[in-house]
C-alpha cells in the first residue's frame, strides 16, 4: 500500500503472539497497530491517534 500511496495511513491488526509481524509492519510504514481479539475502544483509540498525527502535519 505504501508503494502505491506513500501517504497512506495504515493501522495493522494482528493476532496475539505475532509481535515480530507488528514490528515489521511498523518498520514498513504502518502508523499504528491493534491486537486481536480487539475491543471497539482500542480500534477507536488507534484511529484517534492516527487522526491526531495527521492533523498535526496539515
Amino acid at each position: 500500500m505504501i508503494a502505491i500511496n506513500p501517504k497512506a495511513n495504515i493501522i495493522m491488526c494482528s493476532a496475539m503472539g505475532q509481535q515480530r509481524l507488528v514490528v515489521e509492519a511498523i518498520e514498513n510504514g504502518a502508523k499504528d497497530y491493534i491486537v486481536k481479539p480487539f475491543e471497539e475502544s482500542k480500534v477507536i483509540e488507534a484511529i484517534n491517534r492516527l487522526m491526531m498525527n495527521v492533523n498535526k502535519t496539515i
